[in-house]
């Protein structure tokens, strides 16, 4: 990836790069150190009810405007990546869950964002409270594991379809 960093968010010295273990990495001379560029972390959560069916959300927001998604976002400093699916599903569904379970993390690289994401999927054994739409999305219910819509992100619909397997069911999303 093209680097759009250009001084050091230490010290505000500009940047150069150094060559370090065959890679060519950003290095602030004033600071002697390296400047990793690492990928962003965001988590998502999946939920059943009890027919089986998974909980998404339509997008009110880009990227994915109006398409449907599993609900999810960036993890943020102080909690864990299961702390932050919770959070985010409770943001966007109105519902509390308990019970998490990693289903996989997926390497994505970004157009929208300008850089990679890591895409931490949990799925969540008990969940309360009653589905109303908020924060990011405009609609939330549940699908047919048989008759999901296209989805938004394709690392959604390889989580989905991981969870899906990991359950001795056909994949939904393929």
């Amino acid at each position: 990836m093209n680097s759009k960093k250009h001084y050091c968010p230490f010290c505000g010295s500009p940047l150069g790069t150094r060559e370090e273990n065959g890679r060519v990495r950003l290095y602030c001379k004033h600071e002697n150190r390296y400047v990793y560029e690492n990928p962003i972390p965001a988590s998502t959560a999946i939920i059943t009810d009890g027919a089986g069916r998974i909980l998404l959300v339509r997008r009110n927001r880009e990227p994915g405007r109006n398409e449907w998604a599993l609900p999810g976002g960036f993890v943020e400093n102080g909690e864990s990546p299961a702390e932050a699916a919770r959070r985010e599903l409770e943001e966007e569904t109105g519902l509390d869950a308990s019970g998490p379970s990693l289903v996989d993390i997926i390497y994505q690289e970004s157009v929208y964002y300008g850089t990679s994401l890591l895409i931490i999927g949990y799925h969540f054994s008990h969940h309360e409270g009653s589905i109303r739409a908020g924060d990011d999305a405009d609609e939330a219910r549940f699908f047919d594991t048989g008759s999901m819509p296209p989805l938004a992100f394709e690392s959604h619909g390889a989580l989905i379809d991981t969870y899906l397997i990991g359950r001795g069911q056909a994949g939904a999303t393929k």
